[in-house]
């Protein structure tokens, strides 16, 4: 795995919802997802509300901010308690292909270590196979089954 030094995660806080908001609609348009700027405000300050559920960070690199990451938190018997779950990366398209990709997932995993987290997921698209490849690499495997979700 690549070792950049000069990579790190900073906590986002509520400051940093118009550059969130930015970087959110980036994100929502590569992956052909409604975006409303101002229900996902709502989203960005609930999260921020409950620091126990879903943290939010900065990734910057060279003391720029080049994207974000978001993990949220459950608990599952079968992964033995905490589950930390990769909700969403993202990257500025012009700083891809550095390899921050790969040392954002291990920072997200010490992140998750920190907050107790015995698991950590990602979810992969049936539209980018690429992923695959990219989780793999970074240790994570494909289990035999997928989620299914009900919108409430």
């Amino acid at each position: 795995m690549p070792q950049h030094n000069d990579l790190k995660l900073r906590e986002a806080s509520s400051q940093d919802t118009s550059l969130l908001l930015e970087f959110m609609a980036g994100f929502n348009q590569e992956e052909s997802i409604d975006f409303n700027r101002e229900a996902y405000r709502e989203r960005i300050s609930a999260a921020f509300s409950s620091p126990q559920l879903v943290k939010i960070w900065l990734i910057v690199a060279n003391s720029y901010i080049v994207g974000y990451a978001v993990l949220t938190f459950t608990f599952s018997f079968e992964f033995g308690g905490v589950q930390a779950t990769i909700d969403e990366i993202y990257i500025m398209p012009e700083k891809r292909g550095k390899g921050w990709g790969t040392s954002v997932l291990e920072l997200l995993a010490q992140k998750a270590i920190s907050f107790g987290a015995k698991t950590l997921s990602g979810d992969v698209s049936d539209e980018k196979p690429w992923l695959s490849t990219f989780y793999n690499r970074a240790g994570f495997a494909c289990y035999p089954y997928r989620p299914y979700y009900k919108k409430l």
